[in-house]
């Protein structure tokens, strides 16, 4: 009986291509998730420290301007750090979408598996088949000599 090949293969090969790509976009969008997160916390602890700082030196005493300065500094991290916090919020969103998407191409990738699997049942149950066949007939027909013979 000839080889197993699963008539699908180009499909699911391709398939599975697509799945690797939608993961590696997965994997892009995390990252910069990450890296989002990571700004945001940057941005946190310099407008504490920024404020701690302000604090103290008005308790020591500071001109006007410095002042006005001081504080238009925070105020501008404050609004880099609600404008991370939209984005963080934006790539969570683009990141779920895509999590879907990967899920959907799993599934697609898992039901060509699954139709792989029964077809190469299918084969292994005709080569059965065959050889039994096969072997049925041979006994057959070396009875059919021993008559002849004798």
């Amino acid at each position: 009986m000839k080889k197993f090949r699963f008539s699908l293969d180009r499909l699911k090969r391709y398939k599975e291509q697509i799945l690797e790509a939608e993961k590696n976009s997965l994997g892009l969008l995390r990252k910069e998730l990450r890296d989002l997160n990571s700004e945001l916390s940057f941005l946190v602890s310099l407008i504490d420290m920024k404020s701690d700082e302000l604090e103290y030196i008005m308790i020591k005493g500071i001109a006007p301007a410095d002042l006005s300065s001081r504080k238009r500094f925070i105020t501008v991290k404050q609004q880099e750090a609600h404008e991370k916090r939209r984005q963080i919020a934006l790539k969570e969103k683009e990141i779920e979408k895509q999590l879907s998407v990967v899920v959907e191409a799993t599934k697609e990738v898992n039901t060509l598996e699954k139709l792989e699997e029964r077809q190469l049942e299918e084969h292994r149950y005709k080569e059965l088949k065959e050889q039994e066949l096969f072997i049925e007939e041979f006994v057959g027909s070396s009875g059919y000599r021993k008559e002849i013979s004798g």
